[in-house]
């Protein structure tokens, strides 16, 4: 009964939150086309260069980056300390993405490092958790779902710390370098700040939506999991 309970409950908080952070995915996307502002981004040198000037900027020159194909995902890799860039030749806020990653790169090695390690180790608990329930090896299936509950809470907390820093100050880093390649006018680099404000207005809740949302999906599937 009480396992019942806790999946209608995790199911209303995964509703509740979606109203409470106001996602809205129709309207990311649409935000993210603008013709006009791409223009302006065209000017600016490819990926990969502007990643290495801000590294510059940032006083970290010693992150390699790369640029992938067919994929839509940046990152930055704390292990071997590589910066990854999606292929986004044609979108307007690859300047403050670049920059994103650039800003993880100089976060706290430590935090990056246990952040890397802890979500891996969650991971492979919970699938241990898993195949351990379905052979009736963990039978006390609550404390499990108490385990799991401690371990992605403080995932969830530790990469949301990370992201939002990253998010927050990209902005700034985007500003500063437009303005010091001073290839747009004021009135140009004015409107770019505005949408890179406006996305991560929309892209923080979300990012935080989601990482709540995955954490509490996957205690449902375990929960769902252990009456079999």
């Amino acid at each position: 009964m009480e396992k019942i309970v806790l999946v209608y409950l995790f199911f209303l908080i995964i509703i509740l939150l979606r109203f409470v952070f106001k996602i809205n995915i129709r309207k990311a996307k649409k935000i993210e086309e603008n013709k006009e502002l791409q223009k302006i981004t065209d000017r600016f040198p490819g990926n990969v260069e502007i990643a290495k000037e801000m590294l510059q900027m940032l006083n970290n020159s010693k992150v390699k980056v790369e640029e992938a194909e067919n994929t839509k995902t940046s990152l930055y890799i704390a292990v071997t300390n590589k910066i990854i860039i999606a292929d986004m030749k044609d979108n307007y806020a690859r300047i403050q993405t670049i920059a994103h990653e650039c800003l993880h790169s100089v976060q706290d090695r430590t935090l990056l490092m246990f952040n890397f390690v802890f979500s891996n180790v969650t991971i492979f608990y919970w699938i241990i958790a898993i195949i351990l329930t379905i052979c009736n090896v963990f039978i006390n299936t609550l404390l499990q779902m108490f385990i799991l509950l401690l371990l992605f809470f403080t995932q969830t907390i530790v990469r949301a710390y990370l992201e939002t820093d990253a998010m927050t100050k990209s902005k700034f880093l985007a500003k500063e370098y437009i303005k010091n390649k001073d290839l747009c006018t004021k009135d140009e680099l004015q409107e770019l700040i505005i949408e890179y404000e406006k996305i991560n207005n929309l892209g923080i809740p979300f990012y935080i939506y989601s990482l709540v949302t995955s954490s509490l999906i996957k205690i449902i599937i375990y929960i769902i999991i252990s009456f079999l």
